[in-house]
């Protein structure tokens, strides 16, 4: 889906660039999706960005609610509060001159 979640791709990019081969380190996480303003918040943006928004995009009204709901089911148990966590996980890249 993203060319730089290919270690591969990222390290030959780099080092064609002048740089030294990139170290990887992995750092897992929580991410609050609903960015603190809850679960409605989660939906919205779950619908208005990504893969889910393509999928969506020229959908009859009825698939489009329909999805929504089942994304706001799909998210309620992760709610607490004004926040929506999920498990994630990011790369921290690093490289420096060659």
């Amino acid at each position: 889906m993203f060319a730089f979640a290919d270690p591969d791709h990222v390290t030959e990019v780099l080092t064609a660039s002048g740089w030294a081969p990139p170290r990887f380190e992995k750092l897992d996480m929580d991410l609050d999706i609903a960015a603190g303003r809850g679960l409605e918040e989660a939906v919205v943006q779950s619908t208005q960005i990504g893969a889910v928004n393509s999928w969506l995009r020229n959908q009859p009204q009825q698939i489009v609610s329909a999805a929504v709901a089942s994304l706001r089911e799909a998210l309620s148990p992760h709610a607490e509060g004004h926040s929506v966590r999920l498990s994630g996980a990011i790369w921290l890249i690093s490289s420096g001159p060659a």
